[in-house]
């Protein structure tokens, strides 16, 4: 003889499933988010821009025998820069 399992409570059925998807989808961006932030194991000093400074230069001072362009990416990426445009007085976050 075969038993049927019947489901008694539709309602609390659908809630724990939707618990279930909600706390696995969340688990899964926060894993997600941490693999793919690789800034988290560089360590960066701030500087203060002087006048006259640019980008340019400042990727030259930091490291002369890396491409400029290379770091420039990383400065901008860093410190969510739209464009090269820096002034005096702006503070930067600098990869070390």
């Amino acid at each position: 003889m075969k038993r049927r399992y019947v489901l008694k409570n539709k309602r609390r059925f659908a809630t724990l499933i939707t618990l279930f998807l909600m706390i696995s989808i969340f688990a899964g961006l926060i894993i997600t988010v941490e693999a793919t932030s690789n800034e988290s194991f560089e360590s960066y000093k701030k500087i203060t821009v002087q006048k006259g400074d640019t980008l340019w230069e400042i990727a030259l001072r930091l490291d002369s025998e890396s491409d400029p362009r290379v770091v420039i990416y990383k400065i901008k990426k860093l410190n969510n820069l739209e464009n090269s445009y820096i002034y005096e007085g702006q503070e930067l976050l600098i990869p070390q």
